[in-house]
């Protein structure tokens, strides 16, 4: 079985790569379809355009004829909602796509074992909402003047913070603890393939700056693949 895995499509946003990702969708052939974690940007569906919505009848389509598994990412789901038993995002996605939405995915890959999740819940940064907020917005003007410098800035500030250290450490250490073999996370917008203390962590990047990045599990083996800018 062949497994394609996308994470941080982002969905509403402006920023989304939605010509690369109607791309990969057509062009990989999958048995099972891994969409791990911020789908779409947020709850607010009037931003979505055309080309947003070309993405999710493409999902909806995969969907009847494949395994299409939904997984939870921050964007993509209100606590705050759901603790109140509201209709937040995380009824609104599931009720887009017609598959329910879960918290992570064991993947097997010849005889290792894969934990598939999102990786918000290794990002301290997320308990402080008015830093989450000042880099987004931070992020958005930086982009309006230069994309390229939006990049770099995001990439230091992670670094600089620590978030990619500690996600990248934390993941590690959650799937030992779980008795997995290796990691699949997102969020942090940055791919990455490496093996560190004996487990596999792959991180599959995001579709809102270049290079996108996906990947794709078979019996074999489990590997990062980049699109060209």
């Amino acid at each position: 079985m062949r497994t394609l895995i996308l994470s941080d499509l982002h969905l509403g946003s402006k920023n989304s790569h939605t010509h690369q990702i109607l791309d990969v969708l057509n062009r990989e052939h999958c048995d099972r379809l891994i969409l791990n974690g911020d789908t779409i940007n947020n709850l607010n569906l009037r931003k979505f355009k055309d080309r947003h919505w070309r993405v999710v009848d493409k999902l909806r389509e995969l969907a009847r004829s494949r395994e299409l598994v939904l997984i939870r990412g921050n964007h993509d789901y209100d606590h705050q909602a759901r603790r109140n038993g509201g209709y937040g995002a995380h009824a609104v996605l599931p009720a887009l796509l017609g598959v329910p939405m879960v918290e992570d995915y064991s993947l097997a890959v010849g005889a290792r074992s894969y934990l598939v999740m999102h990786g918000d819940r290794f990002d301290p940064t997320l308990n402080y909402s008015l830093v989450s907020d000042m880099a987004g917005w931070c992020y958005e003007f930086s982009q309006k003047l230069n994309k390229k410098l939006a990049k770099w800035l995001k990439k230091k500030s992670k670094r600089w913070t620590g978030v990619l250290e500690c996600v990248r450490a934390r993941s590690v250490e959650h799937a030992r603890r779980e008795g997995h073999e290796g990691m699949v996370t997102g969020h942090t917008h940055f791919a990455e393939d490496m093996h560190i203390e004996g487990i596999h962590y792959v991180n599959s990047g995001c579709w809102t700056e270049p290079p996108c990045a996906y990947v794709v599990a078979d019996k074999a083996q489990i590997s990062l693949h980049e699109v060209a800018e």
